[in-house]
């Protein structure tokens, strides 16, 4: 027994001495790996931080921004622009885990914008160049970010080990063929300044007092301006890529300018540009010229009395007119002006007044006068588009033929301003300084109904424009809305109208129902809430004589206030999903806050302009 035993002790002695192993070297393998993979990730975070800052710097160029001042830093600098950005420049690492990145850079090409290279080849999308530069810009404050251009990210594969390129945010990536392992990289022993290291930027040369030298390590040069006090400034604000104007035509540029007591435009053949009172003009050629440039790009050379100089550049491209699109309708417009007024002249009877033009139907003063209140009984104001949208209207009968009872009634009357304050001047300029005076305190007599009639902004077109009021509601003892129909009975598509607010509307929705006199409507409106709405509805009908009663075919909507947002200027209301109608009403609906126990609580007008109605060629 003692032999077996011995004889076990001696194998598991031999087999534990034959298992021990010195696994070093296996250790500073995987750390190298670990090492590799650690280059490799900076290398990509490094490169991709270059090509932002590069971006920056073109955009610096192109917008020709000033270098405000630069600070050295452990490892590179930081470039401050006088729009505010800043470029943030590394210096190259010690190359001995060399990454093999591609050469990523910048050139300047011929039409005065800078596009992404790829190892000294153009870099491109579906057979284009990839703008470096945004579009806004020449020595201006827009296109911050590079605006409509593209920085390129880079990424290395994780299978492949290659060199990836994406030019669409990282959506899709595309090989380089470039394997990032295996570059030694032992010209980048010292960084100094970026110099054949793994940046790609090589130097940064601030010894020039008036530039910045940067060199790329593709050899391309790069020179920003410092800033100085005595150089002119020529701004072309929202400056286009490449501005396209059609053959013959202008474009308009707002220009702003400072220290320039001199300058010089230089134009490709054919093209004209001016400059007067900050705005530039740009004429393209026409074509009917024998010689000239269908594209090119605008030099201005600006000069300051100190002497110091600056040139700006917009490219420019001639373009052939936007073909008109053939619609199978004309449209025609009530417009209210005078001018093209094309009906038979008639006779207000019960006001002793012809009217021969729209100006002829504009009452005075505008709460009580003859054309709209002269008659409450039987009184009937009417007006008809004859000859043109054919569109008709007269005052609805609802136990009295006066603009008490609602309708729609040409006016000219507006004045900026909606507060109590403002009513008194508007007061003063249609009815006199004397009654403003004679009636101070009498709410009655100065109350916002004395300028129904009033807008905040002139008319859409021209002087005249039209002011509904009238509605129905739960209390209304409004029996037949206003209403807008086609004399001749044909169903039309009304296009569109332009529509706004009055004064007597905005002031109730922002100041509050008024509780004196004359200006009651027994409700507890308080001013603009966020739940608060209020919108005309339009109905339209197929038969011009159906009765207040009759269900309408179609109806579509549109938004005076919503929350806060109200409306104080013109706004286009499309109509024309009414489809073919021969007359169309109006009415108010509004949100539970604007009512009372009396029904609705705010004034129920608005003014509308320019009602284009569509007719068959």
């Amino acid at each position: 027994m003692k032999k077996i035993i011995c004889f076990l002790m001696a194998f598991v002695g031999i087999t534990l001495t034959s298992c021990e192993y010195d696994d070093t070297n296996l250790w500073n393998e995987i750390e190298d790996v670990k090492n590799r993979v650690t280059a490799l990730e900076e290398a990509v975070k490094k490169t991709n931080n270059d090509i932002s800052a590069l971006q920056t710097i073109v955009e610096a160029l192109q917008k020709m921004v000033y270098v405000t001042s630069m600070q050295t830093t452990a490892d590179g600098y930081v470039i401050n622009f006088s729009d505010g950005t800043t470029a943030t420049i590394t210096n190259g690492k010690d190359g001995a885990n060399g990454t093999n990145a591609p050469i990523i850079s910048v050139r300047l090409d011929d039409d005065g914008n800078y596009y992404w290279t790829l190892d000294g080849e153009w870099l491109l999308i579906d057979g284009e160049k990839i703008r470096a530069n945004g579009i806004d810009g020449q020595n201006g404050e827009n296109g911050e970010n590079g605006t409509d251009a593209i920085a390129p990210q880079v990424r290395i594969n994780d299978t492949t080990k290659e060199w990836e390129i994406s030019t669409d945010g990282g959506n899709s990536w595309i090989s380089t063929g470039v394997v990032a392992e295996g570059k030694d990289g032992t010209n980048g022993s010292n960084g100094s300044n970026g110099s054949n290291g793994d940046s790609i930027f090589k130097s940064v040369d601030t010894s020039n007092s008036n530039y910045v030298l940067i060199t790329l390590i593709d050899g391309t040069e790069l020179k920003l301006a410092r800033y100085d006090e005595s150089a002119p400034i020529f701004i072309i604000e929202e400056a286009p890529a490449v501005a396209e104007i059609e053959y013959g035509k202008s474009a308009e540029f707002v220009v702003t300018v400072e220290r320039v007591a001199d300058y010089i435009i230089n134009t490709p053949q054919g093209w004209k540009a001016t400059y007067v009172e900050n705005l530039l003009t740009v004429t393209a050629p026409s074509k009917d010229l024998c010689h000239y440039d269908n594209e090119g790009t605008i030099a201005i050379t600006v000069v300051s009395a100190e002497g110091k100089s600056a040139i700006i550049k917009l490219a420019v491209i001639a373009v052939e007119p936007e073909p008109e699109l053939e619609l199978p309708y004309e449209l025609r417009v009530l417009t209210f002006e005078d001018a093209d007024a094309m009906f038979e002249p008639y006779t207000l009877d019960y006001a002793g007044v012809d009217i021969a033009t729209w100006s002829d139907l504009i009452d005075t003063p505008q709460y009580g006068g003859p054309l709209t209140y002269g008659d409450y009984m039987s009184a009937m104001y009417t007006w008809w588009d004859e000859n043109n949208t054919e569109l008709m209207h007269t005052f609805p009968d609802n136990y009295a033929y006066c603009f008490w009872g609602g309708g729609h009634a040409i006016s000219n009357y507006w004045g900026e301003g909606f507060s109590d304050e403002d009513r008194d001047s508007h007061i003063a300029k249609y009815y006199g300084e004397d009654y403003v005076a004679d009636n101070a305190g009498n709410d009655s007599m100065l109350g916002w109904f004395n300028l129904q009639l009033m807008t905040p902004v002139p008319a859409h077109s021209g002087d005249n424009f039209c002011v509904h009021y009238g509605y129905k509601d739960f209390f209304s003892y409004v029996e037949n809305l206003p209403e807008l129909s086609f004399a001749d009975g044909e169903a039309r598509v009304i296009d569109h109208m332009w529509v706004t607010n009055t004064n007597y509307t905005l002031n109730q929705l922002y100041n509050g129902v008024k509780s004196e006199a004359g200006n009651s409507f027994g409700g507890n409106w308080t001013g603009l809430t966020e739940s608060a709405w209020l919108k005309i509805v339009a109905q339209g009908f197929d038969d011009i004589d159906a009765d207040a009663y009759a269900e309408p075919i179609s109806e579509v909507e549109f938004y005076l206030v919503q929350g806060e947002n109200v409306v104080t200027d013109w706004q286009k209301w499309d109509l024309s999903e009414l489809g073919e109608v021969a007359k169309v009403r109006f009415n108010f609906l509004y949100s539970d806050e604007m009512g009372g126990r009396y029904g609705f609580t705010i004034p129920g007008y608005f003014a509308y302009d320019d009602v284009a109605v569509r007719f068959d060629k």
